[in-house]
């Protein structure tokens, strides 16, 4: 074939191509004109279509005031706030409740009123005191209460975490409790009162100083500790009491307290080791160390050491030629010393053992006195004979009467327990 003839099917085959395309790409092109004037279309219905429900909605109008009914009014409860998150921190542990502070009780008796020497005496040894019994209350024949309260001093004590054990006692007017003591129903209700009261008042228990009753009496205030205990640990508030010391069951004033029967119920149980003489009674050494012993050596006997407590007198006694001795406060013997200058004499012995008091005579108008106190040195031996037979601590009487350097003896002997830090240290040890 010849070569001319080649060329030109060759040409005639590319125009027909190119003609081919053109025709596909103008029908492509038709088509997406087609679709775009369809959508276009369809867009300009819906539009009127919108259009139609816009004139056609409802335009709101000021609504009608309400026509009251008898329906009840419904009051919402006051939202309650959330619980606050914990924060990051944990809060420091609280050191309230931790007592004995010192690893032994220090227990002191209040005047009634907070003031003046006592007050200042208990902010300056707040530290180391652990419960303090103000002289508030007194009974009647009846069981009710009469006396004050100071709502200060409960918020000062347990700010300072120290527990507060009000006392009642019939120091006044001893025969005043005997009917309540001997009569259950009047019991009861003397009970429930001193409950009622304790719990009223945020007390952390309550103090009895029921003294120089008879000894038939003495069932029936065994019977009124043991049920005021259950009725104040049913709230968890502690019983202490007051008791006369003796040196065997049926000794001295205390015959109508039956140490042994009442000693497991009671939280502590503060004997009264002071007055060996008193106000009644000829000069003599007030709590001499002889005395003291054999009456804290019985306590061991019949009552759970641990709960005895030795009472302490901050305070002297000034007898005349004849008559009752007056108790001195250490401000008032210290004034007397001054005036007089008389020879104060440290008497460490007598014929029955030790004493560890201190003594002195001053001669005025009326004929010459006499003065016993107690001495740093015999409050020092107090406190010995506490270690030495591992009691519950000391009770003072009372607080405000005190010389400076008594309380520094207290903080000495007491408070740097060498006893309590070696039986700390044991249960360290391993066994050897």
């Amino acid at each position: 074939m010849p070569t001319d003839g080649v060329d030109i099917c060759r040409f005639a085959s590319m125009r027909l191509r190119v003609r081919i395309g053109t025709i596909i790409t103008g029908i492509i092109y038709l088509s997406a004109l087609a679709i775009a004037g369809f959508l276009l279309w369809q867009t300009l219905q819906m539009s009127s279509t919108l259009i139609t429900f816009s004139t056609g909605a409802i335009i709101p109008t000021t609504a009608p005031e309400p026509t009251a009914t008898s329906a009840p009014v419904l009051i919402l409860p006051t939202p309650i706030p959330p619980t606050p998150l914990p924060t990051a921190a944990p809060p420091e542990p609280e050191t309230i409740g931790y007592h004995p502070k010192s690893g032994r009780y220090i227990a002191v008796w209040l005047p009634p009123n907070f003031v003046g020497d006592a007050r200042d005496s208990f902010f300056a040894n707040v530290d180391i005191i652990d419960d303090i019994s103000p002289f508030w209350y007194t009974t009647d024949a009846s069981g009710r209460l009469y006396g004050q309260r100071d709502d200060e001093l409960v918020e000062i004590a347990h700010k300072n975490n120290v527990r507060i054990i009000p006392s009642i006692h019939n120091v006044n007017n001893p025969g005043a409790v005997v009917p309540v003591l001997s009569n259950p129903q009047l019991r009861a209700r003397h009970i429930q009162n001193i409950v009622d009261e304790v719990l009223a008042r945020n007390y952390d228990g309550i103090d009895i100083d029921y003294e120089s009753l008879a000894p038939s009496l003495r069932d029936d205030f065994t019977t009124f500790i043991v049920d005021l205990a259950a009725a104040l640990h049913a709230h968890n508030k502690l019983l202490t009491v007051a008791v006369h010391a003796k040196d065997r069951d049926d000794g001295g004033l205390g015959a109508f307290q039956d140490w042994a029967a009442i000693g497991p119920h009671v939280d502590q149980l503060r004997i009264m080791t002071y007055d060996y003489h008193w106000r009644g009674s000829g000069p003599g050494p007030v709590a001499p160390a002889y005395w003291i012993e054999a009456v804290a050596n019985y306590a061991r006997e019949v009552v759970d050491p641990a709960k005895v407590l030795l009472g302490v007198h901050f305070y002297g006694y000034d007898w005349p030629p004849n008559g009752n001795a007056t108790a001195r406060p250490w401000r008032i013997i210290e004034e007397i010393i001054n005036e007089y200058q008389p020879t104060v004499s440290f008497i460490e012995r007598n014929a029955r053992g030790r004493v560890g008091e201190s003594t002195f005579t001053y001669r005025t108008s009326a004929g010459t006195r006499t003065v016993w106190f107690m001495t740093d040195t015999g409050l020092a031996d107090k406190i010995a004979t506490v270690q030495r037979l591992d009691l519950a601590g000391i009770a003072i009487w009372q607080l405000g009467y005190e010389r400076p350097e008594y309380w520094q003896t207290v903080r000495a002997n007491l408070v740097q327990d060498s006893t309590l830090i070696q039986r700390a240290l044991n249960a360290l040890l391993p066994d050897h």
